[in-house]
């Protein structure tokens, strides 16, 4: 990065990663043609999602949620290369406290999918929520988190606590995942901004089960790039199937030597604290 980069935003006016040199997107200025219909939340509404429908720590309030997502806003806020995150859509979560010892793939098919399939039943009774394994793949005991995604520390603070913050879903859209990944290496706040993975993606479709529901509009898929599959051709990701919500573990190959580059696909940031 150049120096005469150092005082300005790493993000345009919608909230989106400027590329640079060694980048890999469908277009350097995103037309925006995939959209997430999102500009407004009630912290108190998430806050009774989260409650109902994820094992979040009853002695967690209300007002010291709020309190730490605009603290941490403000703190982003302050940082001249973040600053435009928040033009960008933002969604506040709260992520539970996770077994130390649960594996990362037994966790997301027995815990967190489950989590936010209840939560978007309970708002959309009429519409399905469901998980898409492609092929022979499964999750346990083949996840692990990628390299430069930084979401170890997102991890480590969850085995510690609550741990709440905001997701901004549309952060790297039509990124691909390689570059999702590569990119982090240039973001500032390294011990709470993290490329977004299954946890904070979920914890946050839980508290708005609407974030993908887009009845004008074309949402696009958000790939939790910050876990890997030992199957280095598939991809993990939520996604809209008309109105519906799914899960699936895909492949990401074009052809056999070729990873997509999609203008729906998006990778997310992540910026949190924990409440212990």
């Amino acid at each position: 990065m150049s120096k005469a980069l150092n005082n300005q935003s790493l993000f345009d006016n919608n909230g989106r990663r400027v590329p640079f040199k060694g980048m890999r997107v469908f277009n350097e200025a995103s037309l925006s043609y995939y959209k997430i219909d999102k500009s407004t939340f009630d912290f108190e509404e998430i806050f009774n999602n989260s409650n109902n429908f994820s094992d979040i720590n009853p002695s967690l309030t209300l007002e010291l949620f709020e309190s730490t997502c605009l603290f941490l806003k403000e703190k982003l806020i302050k940082e001249p290369l973040l600053k435009n995150l928040f033009d960008g859509v933002h969604v506040p979560f709260i992520c539970p406290r996770r077994d130390q010892e649960s594996d990362l793939g037994r966790e997301l098919e027995k815990t967190t999918l489950p989590s936010v399939a209840s939560s978007f039943k309970a708002s959309f009774p009429e519409l399905h929520c469901k998980a898409t394994l492609q092929g022979s793949s499964k999750l346990e005991g083949e996840l692990f988190i990628a390299e430069d995604s930084r979401y170890d520390s997102f991890i480590e603070a969850s085995n510690r606590g609550t741990v709440v913050g905001w997701f901004f879903p549309q952060a790297l859209q039509e990124y691909d995942i390689e570059s999702q990944r590569s990119q982090m290496k240039t973001l500032p706040m390294h011990d709470n901004l993290v490329l977004s993975g299954a946890l904070d993606t979920a914890a946050a479709l839980v508290g708005s089960p609407d974030l993908l529901v887009n009845i004008d509009d074309y949402p696009p898929v958000l790939c939790l790039s910050a876990l890997k599959h030992n199957d280095d051709r598939l991809m993990l990701c939520f996604k809209a199937y008309g109105q519906h919500l799914e899960f699936w573990c895909m492949s990401q190959m074009l052809t056999p030597g070729q990873k997509q580059v999609s203008e729906q696909w998006s990778g997310g940031l992540t910026v949190f604290a924990t409440i212990e």
